[in-house]
This record gives structure tokens, C-alpha cells and sequence, in this order.
């Protein structure tokens, strides 16, 4: 496919775009030789998005960049935010409130009972006012009731689940690190990899980057949840439409333009696994780097797995995408010490 497109007109397209920028950028592309020993296999080159820096990091520091710009060019003065009590999402969204002079609203769901720990204790920190509801409450209602007090109060509240901009900030987020990518594998001599990891919009729009400047870059993302697969690979090709349109990119992704692997999530959103638990014990110590037990540990337990299997050969290069997530570790801290005991005894 001839590229219609060149990597400096793809960054001025991004740069017109608002954004607060926060994030230590470009983040390390590494190699891990000692993991590769201890599994055998391909290559493994790692982008440390984990290194990004605003509150522990994480691909969506990325994100919210272009979010927050979003948010705060609309006059809202308070961002009101659904997910789990354990979100990634929830604590960068914090962060970034916290930069752009925003307050934060977030309606926790699931486990309302269980100690005020990882990113959920992050949130807090960082002046967050938190609703703790059940799965079985209406959190949509209860964030509209909500949107309604600080109507009253005189605010302008944005619920960040209703807007159609979320949807699209990974997929411009990593557009721009495909950016980087770029230049660090041209920097090893490294054309051909197969991208690798658990994101519903950060990965896709690696491989939305690679498509439009026609580079061999493979992708593969494994599902976190056991959701419709066909569904989400048309959630998949209409985020990189939108993204694609707000870029000025001349190509969008079809639905086979990235590999969707199931079975590694545990049967349910945040269920806990032992591959994923092998895994993050496994990187620990080989290369002294943390996974979560939700996201980078099921996808690097998804990539063990293909390795074993013979999936990959010695002459392959795997790019492997670090998303951060370091505080779930310690949201799950007694189901991992519980792993841990079984492998001592």
C-alpha cells in the first residue's frame, strides 16, 4: 500500500489539536534479554508507557492530554467520571483534573466494601471526591444526579461517559507513540514487529499509525473482558474513523487490521488469573518490572503462552506495549500474596 502521508505532516496534524501536556515523552523502548532466556522465543522489545509519569504513569497520561484540552476548552469546571473501583482510567482522569484546575467526581463502582487501596487510594489523594455504588446501581443515574447538584450549586459539570471525545484520545494518544516508535526501531534497525498488549484504543492506534505510513507492524490485542468480539472490532474501526477524520488521515482500520485474542481475561472484567499472576512474577524477576494483574499481566500471559506454543520464532521481534497499571497491584494484594504462597510451598 503506497503512503499518501509522511510522519512530519501525521505530528503537525496532531499538534492542532489541544492538549495540556504532562507526560514524559517519548517514553524508553527497551529490550528484555533476560525474559527472553527465561521463556525462549522472539525478540522482546518493550515501550515502557508505564514511565509516562503524571501519577504513576500509564498509556493514559497520553490520553488525557488531549481530554483535559477538550474539557477545559468547553468552560466545564467539573468532570464527573464512571468506572471501577479499580480503574487505571479513574486515577490518571484525577491527575489530569488536577493539571487543568478541574474538579473531580468519580462514581467508584463494584466492591464498595473492600479497603480504600491502589488507584481508588491515588484518587483520593489527589483531592478526588468519590461515590462508592454497587454493580447493581444505576451509576449513570446516579452521575446525572450528581451533574444536578453542581448544576445548583452553580458549576458546569462534564460527564466524561456521555461525551463522544473519549472514545478517540487513545487512538490520537498512540497515533503520536507510533510516532516514537518509529524513530526508536529505525534508531535498532528494526523494520518489521508484531505489536502486542491489552488496549481498546492505545494499540489500534499504533496500528492505525502503521497503516497510514504502510509499516510492517503486525498487531495483536487481547480482550479484558469476555465482550462480543465482532462488536468490539467494529468499536474498533469506528474509534479510528473518528480518529482518523480528526487527524487528517488518509486511512482508517478495517476489522481484520488487528488481531483480537480471547480467553486470557479470566471469564470476567478484573477477574483475577495465575497466568496473569505467573506472568507479573516472571517479569519481576527477569527484568525487575512490574505488571497488573488486569491488563498488562493478562496480555503478557496471553504472549507467554503463544511463545510456549511455538507462535513465535527466534527471528520475530515482539513489541510489547507496558501500559502501566502499577497501583492494581496493590488493589490485589491479598489475591497475589495468595499466589505467592502456593509457589513457596
Amino acid at each position: 500500500m503506497p503512503t499518501t502521508i509522511t510522519p512530519e505532516q501525521i505530528q503537525a496534524n496532531i499538534d492542532e489539536i489541544p492538549r495540556i501536556r504532562w507526560s514524559h515523552i517519548p517514553t524508553p523502548l527497551e529490550e528484555w534479554t533476560a525474559f527472553r532466556e527465561k521463556i525462549g522465543g522472539p525478540r522482546i522489545l518493550v515501550k515502557r508507557d508505564d514511565a509516562t509519569g503524571l501519577a504513576y504513569g500509564g498509556n493514559k497520561s497520553r490520553h488525557f492530554e488531549f481530554e483535559m484540552a477538550h474539557v477545559k476548552n468547553q468552560g466545564f469546571d467539573t468532570l464527573i467520571n464512571i468506572n471501577n473501583f479499580h480503574s487505571n482510567q479513574a486515577r490518571v482522569a484525577a491527575a489530569g483534573c488536577v493539571k487543568a484546575g478541574i474538579r473531580y467526581i468519580l462514581v467508584s463502582q463494584g466492591e464498595i466494601e473492600r479497603t480504600l487501596q491502589g488507584n481508588l487510594l491515588l484518587v483520593k489523594l489527589m483531592g478526588g471526591e468519590i461515590h462508592r455504588v454497587s454493580e447493581a446501581e444505576d451509576a449513570m443515574a446516579y452521575a446525572e444526579k450528581l451533574a444536578d447538584k453542581v448544576r445548583a450549586d452553580g458549576g458546569n459539570p462534564y460527564i466524561l461517559n456521555k461525551d463522544w471525545f473519549p472514545e478517540i484520545m487513545g487512538t490520537i494518544g498512540f497515533v503520536e507513540a507510533g510516532l516514537e516508535i518509529k524513530a526508536q526501531l529505525e534508531a535498532l534497525g528494526v523494520e518489521r514487529v508484531h505489536a502486542w498488549g491489552l488496549t481498546g484504543r492505545s494499540l489500534p492506534g499504533l496500528r492505525l499509525l502503521a497503516k497510514n505510513l504502510d509499516l510492517d507492524w503486525k498487531a495483536s490485542m487481547i480482550k479484558y473482558s469476555p465482550s462480543d468480539t465482532d462488536q468490539l472490532r467494529e468499536t474498533m474501526v469506528r474509534r479510528s474513523k473518528q480518529g482518523a477524520e480528526l487527524m487528517k488521515l488518509p486511512i482508517h482500520l478495517d476489522p481484520d487490521d488487528v488481531e483480537i485474542i480471547d480467553g486470557f481475561h479470566g471469564g470476567a472484567y478484573a477477574a483475577p488469573t495465575d497466568a496473569a499472576f505467573e506472568a507479573i512474577h516472571l517479569v519481576a524477576q527477569t527484568e525487575a518490572v512490574i505488571l497488573d494483574p488486569n491488563y498488562t499481566g493478562k496480555s503478557m500471559s496471553a504472549l507467554i503462552d503463544r511463545v510456549r506454543s511455538g507462535g513465535f520464532t527466534k527471528d520475530d521481534t515482539v513489541l510489547f506495549l507496558h501500559s502501566g497499571g502499577l497501583p492494581q497491584v496493590f488493589a490485589f494484594n491479598e489475591e497475589l500474596t495468595a499466589w505467592s504462597r502456593t509457589i513457596d510451598d
